[in-house]
């Protein structure tokens, strides 16, 4: 029978880093908050790069319905939803929230409606040409509400 040695190796990190200090928990809150106050006056600037990234992936899949444009458009979307709210857009993340759903429920993606997808882009455009921060009014909840109805529709169908 084999004898088993158990090695111990140094612990490199312990020298590197104190067993105490660094940043409270509220100090830590507080930089994470300047950095977002920092970030919100830019965001906009970002939102408009967004949008025009957007704008193209439409155009894309107008023209030529593929799968990588689909997976793009997925991607730019998730990102947008991500942020957004961040930054006082939470319409934005739950039009993005029902389109990344949509696309990522449609397992064939022959069977997406472009026009359902695009929908949820005429959605975003109104909330960013008009800028409508917060939760929006009742029109705006009711477009969001309909387009996630649209896209449970369409993809319980599929189960």
């Amino acid at each position: 029978m084999a004898t088993v040695k158990v090695e111990h190796p140094p612990n490199k990190i312990a020298g590197k880093v104190g067993k105490t200090g660094g940043k409270t928990l509220k100090q830590a809150v507080a930089d994470a908050e300047q950095a977002i106050e920092r970030l919100s006056g830019e965001y906009s600037k970002y939102l408009a790069e967004d949008m025009a990234a957007l704008e193209k992936f439409m155009a894309a899949l107008k023209a030529n319905p593929c799968e990588s444009t689909f997976k793009d458009l997925f991607r730019l979307v998730h990102n947008m939803r991500g942020q957004a709210a961040t930054f006082g857009f939470p319409l934005i993340t739950e039009v993005g929230r029902s389109l990344c759903l949509y696309l990522l429920e449609t397992e064939d993606k022959s069977d997406l409606h472009i026009a359902l997808i695009e929908q949820h882009v005429n959605a975003l455009r109104v909330i960013y040409r008009e800028e409508i921060e917060g939760h929006g009014d009742a029109l705006s909840r009711q477009v969001v509400a309909a387009l996630m109805k649209a896209v449970e529709t369409q993809t319980q169908r599929h189960q």
